[in-house]
């Protein structure tokens, strides 16, 4: 299980938003860049990034700056924001990211996905928010009528073996996390998954390093290190002490 700090960009500032509401926005770096600088600096080995403005426009916004983070910065970048055509997927492969997410294209463009996963299934990671259960897209603004653990449990059947799953109510809220939900959703994966959305302590890691091994192989926060309840030096060991 590794650490993933995680960027979300909104004018290519490094920001974090509460709940996903663009409303209610925390400007933490005016320079993303610099800020994936000093998260190599200080250990990660990937960093998560979210081009807000992509996800909300449902085209890249911020690829500058990310191509200069994937540029400047020798760590595993992780993509994803507005990836909705083949063009931008292989753009941002040009770049240098390791890792894309396809988030509303699951639900809404089945045919992409297909595409993508044809091409390039080493490179796709499905990406899942929900709140309360249920899947949101476009930015998170959007809610559907599909539950998220069903969502969950077909990626295998479209040859997807890799999951970020953020749960919105608790994103950027630093209020902790359900760690059994995590657990299940793994086993409705049938292979592990990266948790996001309300870690807040080094307790939320320790929980989710308790749950089945193999369950979660990553855990992305942002707010958390951000604000100092942990440094990104802390988490990196925190992950590392359980999944021994």
């Amino acid at each position: 299980m590794i650490l993933v700090p995680a960027i979300d960009i909104l004018g290519g500032r490094a920001v974090r938003l509460k709940k996903g509401d663009y409303n209610q926005v925390t400007v933490y770096n005016e320079d993303a860049v610099a800020q994936a600088k000093a998260f190599e600096r200080s250990g990660a080995e990937r960093i998560h990034i979210v081009d807000l403005d992509g996800a909300r426009n449902g085209a890249p916004t911020n690829i500058d700056v990310i191509s200069a983070i994937a540029r400047e910065c020798n760590v595993e970048i992780e993509i994803g924001g507005g990836i909705r055509t083949m063009e931008t997927f292989e753009r941002y492969l040009k770049t240098g990211a390791q890792r894309l997410v396809l988030g509303s294209a699951l639900v809404r463009d089945m045919q992409f996905c297909e595409q993508c996963v044809a091409h390039y299934a080493d490179n796709v990671v499905a990406g899942i928010d929900a709140k309360d259960g249920m899947v949101a897209i476009e930015g998170w603004r959007e809610g559907t009528s599909t539950r998220a653990i069903d969502l969950v449990a077909e990626l295998k059947e479209r040859g997807i073996h890799e999951l970020v799953y953020t749960d919105i109510a608790r994103d950027g809220m630093q209020t902790g996390i359900d760690a059994k939900a995590y657990g299940r959703l793994a086993q409705a994966a049938g292979f592990a998954i990266t948790a996001s959305g309300g870690i807040a302590t080094l307790d939320d890691i320790r929980a989710l390093g308790e749950l089945d091994a193999g369950s979660i192989d990553g855990v992305i926060t942002g707010r958390a290190i951000y604000e100092g309840a942990f440094s990104v030096e802390e988490g990196i060991a925190e992950c590392r002490r359980v999944s021994c």
